[in-house]
């Protein structure tokens, strides 16, 4: 039987798969590179300024290195810059964005 982990991972992979965009990363210290992820221009209120953001759904072992604050990501020609990052256990990470 499977552990929960690569179930979770396996989750992870089919949804992005199904639903993801391929998007441009680009890392602070590094090359950009194309990955899959799930994109929502969320404009959802946050407590403080600037008022709004998006998300990012990605799987943290697309990525060439760990995602930190301020690296970039580009979504049909728009550029964003990551503020916040949710990882889990499993292998997926939610990435706030401003755009930059």
């Amino acid at each position: 039987m499977a552990d929960w982990g690569s179930l979770a991972n396996a989750l992870n992979t089919t949804v992005l798969g199904a639903f993801g965009r391929d998007v441009v990363y680009t890392p602070q210290a590094g090359d950009s590179i194309t990955i899959r992820g799930i994109f929502e221009s969320t404009h959802e209120p946050e407590e403080t300024a600037p008022g709004v953001y998006a998300v990012l759904f990605v799987r943290a072992g697309d990525l060439s290195q760990p995602p930190e604050r301020g690296d970039e990501v580009t979504v049909d020609g728009a550029t964003y810059k990551v503020f916040d990052i949710e990882a889990d256990a499993t292998g997926a990470a939610v990435l706030r964005l401003r755009q930059a």
